[in-house]
């Protein structure tokens, strides 16, 4: 087994947030931490790896925006999800439900919880979130590639966002 293995790699049931995780540090016995892992990942260049970098894992690039979502999320269920619709509420209680023969795991709610909080979250308490629009690169700018709709879309925080749907989609006649 190599420095950054351990012999029982799950720690956490599915169903429930993580609760702990494996620290694993180059020179290092593995140990299992409290806690969430944080939001992160390694970034190694593409290409050849040269013999001297071998067991390298890259540069470490925390994701400081998912450590937010996370962190105001979580203030927002505890307050009780302020903002959302009455049918979204129903929704939400309706997936987590006790006796529920499908339950759904913890990163399935955590999505779709973390989309709800984004659109339909009370403004304070996403304030400071700021989601980049997924633009196309220069290279594929060139080659004439254009943002999608979504993208063009901005985002609109408050009131004017919320849509209350009819039968037709909005803008239709």
């Amino acid at each position: 087994m190599s420095g950054f293995e351990v012999s029982e790699p799950i720690l956490c049931g599915p169903y429930d947030e993580p609760a702990e995780h494996w620290r694993i540090v180059e020179g290092e016995t593995p140990r299992p931490e409290a806690g969430r892992r944080p939001a992160m990942y390694y970034y190694r260049p593409p290409g050849p790896i040269s013999e001297t970098a071998g067991d390298d894992p890259g540069t470490l690039i925390e994701l400081k925006l998912v450590s937010r979502i996370r962190e105001r999320l979580k203030e927002w269920q505890a307050a009780g999800r302020p903002g959302v619709t009455r049918t979204t509420l129903e929704l939400l209680d309706y997936w987590t439900r006790e006796g529920r023969q499908h339950r759904l795991f913890f990163a399935q709610r955590e999505a779709a919880e973390t989309i709800v909080f984004l659109t339909e979250g009370r403004r304070d308490f996403r304030q400071g979130i700021d989601i980049p629009l997924d633009e196309p690169s220069e290279g594929r700018k060139v080659e004439g590639s254009t943002p999608s709709a979504a993208t063009r879309a901005r985002w609109r925080p408050g009131p004017a966002r919320r849509r209350s749907w009819p039968c037709s989609p909005p803008g239709a006649s």
